[in-house]
C-alpha cells in the first residue's frame, strides 16, 4: 500500500493537462502536474521512492548516493525535483537543518506543483526543529489535508502538530492531533496515539476540558481507533483520580462515559464520593475567582503570597496546596467540594465580596474552615469555621481621605477602585467634619467592624471625596483640573496609578491605599497596616502616624521580610499577595499538627477540621498585615490601619 502510494507524485507526471492550470474558482491557485518526466526517469525513480516510503531513518538516509546520481544523470528532466526534495528530506533527518531549507527553497523556487508542496513542508519541518515553530505552523498549517502520500502526510502531521504545541497554540493542536490520528496507516495508527497520548500531557487542562466540551476532539468517526475523545478522555480521568477532582469526574461520566474505556470505574467511585469527607496532611485548599479582571488579578496575586506563607518554595516544605477556580461551568460549592475531596483540611478563598460570602456559608455548612481574604457579608461572619483575613479596601481609603483633609488637601478625588468602592464614594457635601476627626489619629482599628465591610462603614462620600473616578479606561488628565482638586487618593492598581500620577498636577497631595502598588512619591501619604508596605523606606520618610502598637514588627523586620520574599520574586508583594500569605501562614497553623495518614472516616475528619479551626484561631506568627500575631481566639483578624508619609514635599 505504501509503495503504491510512494508513486504518487509520479503518477501525477502522467497525469493529462485536463487536470487544469491556474485558478481555481474563487481565484485560488491549482497545483500544478508539471511533473512530465521521461518514461526512462520514471521507471528508475519508482523504486527508490517506494524503498524511501517504507524505510526506516537509516534506510531513508542510506538512499542519498543514490538519489544523487539519478538527480546527476536527469539534470534537466523534471524529476530531478523529486530527487532534490528527498534529499531535503534526508538532510532533515540528519539534522542539516541548513541544507534541508536550502534544497527545499530550491523545489519550492520552481512554482507550485505536489513536489512543491513537499517542499513546503520539509522547509516547514526544519523550521520547528530549528526552533522557530511560530514560522513553522504558518508553513505547515495550510497543507493539512492536502498531501497524498501517506508517507509524506504522515510527516506533515506529526511537525504541524509538533509546530503548534511547541507554540502554545493549545486549540489548534488539539484539532490537528484528531487529523493525524484519523489520517495515520493502520499499521501505524498504535505508534501514533502513543505518541499523541504523551503530547495531551502538556497541554494545559482547561484546554483540554474546553475541547471536552464543544466537541473538537470527537472527529468525524467514532471509532475509538481513530477517535481523539478517548485519550482526551483518558488524560482527563488520569488528572480526575490524581487531583481527587469530583466535579472534574462528574463532567467526565456525563460528557464521555463510553470514552473512559478502563477508567470508568475509577471515575464513576471519585463522582459517588462528592459528598464524602476526606483529609490529607498536610493539605489546603485554595479557591481563586475568575468573574471579572479584577477578582483575577488579585487571585494570582493571592496564590503566589499563599504559597510564599506555605513555604512551598522552600526545600524540604510539607505543604500541600491544591486549587480551584470558581469559573466555567462549575460554582463555588460545587469548587469547594472538589477542595474537600482532595483532602484539604483548611480552605483560603475570597478574592471579593461575592465569593467569601459564599465560601463563608460553605464552612458552615460543611463544618471546614475557611480563610476568606476578602471580609464577606456581614451576616455571614456567624459560625466557629469561618476567618477573616482580610479587609475591606474601603477601610484604607477612609483613613487617606481624612488625613488629606486634616492637612486642608481638599476637595478629595478618588481614583479607581472596585465597583462597591465607586458606589460609596459618590460625592456628598456633609461629613468633612467627620472626616477630620477621624484623620486627627492617623489610624483606624479595624475589628468585626471594620472587617463586616463597607456596609457597616459610613459612605466614602462622608469622609471628604468630592469626586470618584474609574481607571477602566484610559486616564483623562483634565478629569483632576475643574473642581480644584487638592488631594487625591489612588484605589486603583499599579496600571490606574500610574496613569493618575501622570496627569495629578503638582499642587495636589497624593495617598496611596492599599492596592495602588506603585513607589510612592515624596510627600504622599501611604496606607499601612502592619509592616505593609513591604517597601525600602524613602529618605526623610516618618514612620506610620497613630499605630503605637507594641507587637509591631520592628523596620529589621520589615527588611528581613522584603528580602525573603526578594529572593523569589521579582518586586514587593501587593497588598493582595501580603494577605494570601498571611492566610498560608495561619492556614499551615491549622493543618501542621494533623496526623501524618488520611483518612475518610467521618468522624475523624470532623474532629481533624474542627482541630484546624481551634489551632488557627490560638495561633501566633509574624504576620505582615497587621501587628497583631493571630486571631486571638477570635474570628476576624485585628488590624490597626495607619498611614506614613513618604520623604519630603513633592
Amino acid at each position: 500500500m505504501a509503495a503504491i502510494a510512494a508513486a504518487a507524485l509520479l503518477a501525477l507526471a502522467a497525469a493529462t493537462a485536463g487536470a487544469g492550470c491556474g485558478a481555481q474558482d474563487g481565484g485560488a491557485p491549482q497545483v500544478s502536474p508539471a511533473l512530465a518526466g521521461s518514461p526512462a526517469a520514471q521507471a528508475e525513480l519508482r523504486p527508490l521512492l517506494s524503498r524511501f516510503a517504507n524505510g526506516a531513518r537509516a534506510e531513508r538516509v542510506a538512499l542519498e548516493p543514490e538519489l544523487l546520481a539519478f538527480r546527476g544523470r536527469h539534470a534537466s528532466d523534471d524529476l530531478a525535483r523529486v530527487a532534490t526534495v528527498h534529499l531535503a528530506w534526508i538532510a532533515l533527518e540528519r539534522g542539516d537543518l541548513r541544507r534541508a531549507e536550502a534544497l527545499a527553497a530550491e523545489v519550492e523556487a520552481a512554482g507550485r506543483s505536489a513536489v512543491g508542496d513537499l517542499a513546503r513542508v520539509i522547509r516547514g519541518a526544519a523550521l520547528r526543529r530549528a526552533g522557530k515553530p511560530r514560522p513553522a505552523f504558518g508553513v505547515l498549517r495550510p497543507l493539512v489535508s492536502k498531501m497524498v502520500d501517506a508517507y509524506v502526510r504522515a510527516l506533515l502531521n506529526e511537525e504541524v502538530t509538533a509546530a503548534a504545541m511547541e507554540a502554545g497554540a493549545w486549540t489548534q493542536a488539539i484539532e490537528l492531533m484528531s487529523v493525524w490520528l484519523r489520517e495515520a496507516d493502520d499499521d501505524r495508527r498504535a505508534a501514533v496515539r502513543a505518541q499523541i497520548g504523551a503530547q495531551l500531557r502538556e497541554v494545559p487542562i482547561d484546554h483540554l476540558v474546553r475541547a471536552l466540551r464543544d466537541g473538537r476532539a470527537t472527529g468525524e468517526v467514532v471509532s475509538p481507533e481513530v477517535d481523539l475523545r478517548s485519550l482526551v478522555a483518558e488524560r482527563l480521568a488520569i488528572v480526575a483520580r490524581e487531583r481527587r477532582d469530583v466535579a472534574l469526574a462528574k463532567e467526565l461520566l456525563d460528557r464521555a462515559d463510553a470514552a473512559l474505556g478502563t477508567q470508568r470505574d475509577a471515575i464513576f467511585e471519585l463522582a459517588a464520593g462528592a459528598g464524602a469527607a476526606r483529609v490529607e496532611p498536610p493539605t489546603v485548599g485554595l479557591l481563586l475567582s475568575t468573574r471579572t479582571a479584577a477578582s483575577r488579578r488579585r487571585g494570582v496575586e493571592i496564590a503566589t503570597g499563599v504559597a510564599h506563607g506555605l513555604g512551598l518554595l522552600r526545600p524540604g516544605s510539607d505543604a500541600r496546596l491544591v486549587s480551584r477556580d470558581d469559573g466555567g461551568e462549575g460554582s463555588v460549592d460545587e469548587a469547594l467540594s472538589s477542595l474537600t475531596a482532595e483532602g484539604a483540611a483548611v480552605l483560603i478563598a475570597g478574592s471579593d465580596r461575592e465569593q467569601a460570602t459564599e465560601a463563608a456559608k460553605f464552612a458552615r455548612t460543611h463544618a471546614i474552615p475557611v480563610l476568606l481574604v476578602h471580609p464577606p457579608e456581614p451576616a455571614a461572619l456567624d459560625g466557629a469555621f469561618v476567618f477573616v483575613v482580610g479587609e475591606e479596601p474601603a477601610r484604607s481609603i477612609e483613613v487617606l481621605a481624612a488625613a488629606l483633609a486634616e492637612r486642608g488637601a481638599k476637595p478629595v478625588a478618588l481614583v479607581g477602585g472596585d465597583a462597591d468602592v465607586q458606589k460609596d464614594a459618590a460625592p456628598a457635601t456633609a461629613g468633612a467634619a467627620g472626616a477630620a476627626t477621624a484623620g486627627a489619629t492617623g489610624a483606624a482599628p479595624a475589628g468585626a467592624a471594620g472587617a463586616a465591610g463597607a456596609a457597616g462603614a459610613a459612605p466614602l462620600a462622608e469622609h471628604g471625596i468630592a469626586l470618584a473616578l474609574p481607571c477602566d479606561g484610559t486616564f483623562d488628565a483634565r478629569a483632576l483640573r475643574p473642581p480644584a482638586i487638592r488631594g487625591v487618593v489612588l484605589a486603583g492598581d499599579a496600571r490606574c496609578a500610574d496613569q493618575a500620577l501622570r496627569a495629578a498636577p503638582r499642587s495636589v497631595t497624593i495617598a496611596l491605599a492599599f492596592e495602588a502598588a506603585v513607589a510612592p512619591p515624596p510627600g504622599s501619604l501611604v496606607a499601612t497596616a502592619g509592616i505593609f508596605p513591604l517597601l525600602a523606606a524613602p529618605s526623610g520618610a516618618l514612620p506610620p502616624q497613630g499605630a503605637g502598637d507594641p507587637r509591631a514588627t520592628p523596620a529589621s523586620g520589615a527588611a528581613a521580610a522584603l528580602a525573603a520574599w526578594l529572593a523569589t520574586h521579582p518586586s514587593p508583594p501587593s497588598f493582595w499577595a501580603a494577605l494570601g500569605r498571611d492566610a498560608g501562614v495561619l492556614a499551615w497553623a491549622g493543618v501542621q499538627r494533623l496526623p501524618k495518614t488520611g483518612t475518610e472516616d467521618p468522624a475523624e475528619v470532623k474532629a481533624r477540621r474542627l482541630a484546624a479551626a481551634s489551632a488557627m484561631s490560638t495561633a501566633t506568627a509574624e504576620l505582615w498585615t497587621t501587628a497583631a500575631g493571630g486571631f486571638g481566639g477570635r474570628r476576624v483578624l485585628p488590624r490597626v490601619i495607619g498611614y506614613r508619609e513618604s520623604g519630603k514635599a513633592r
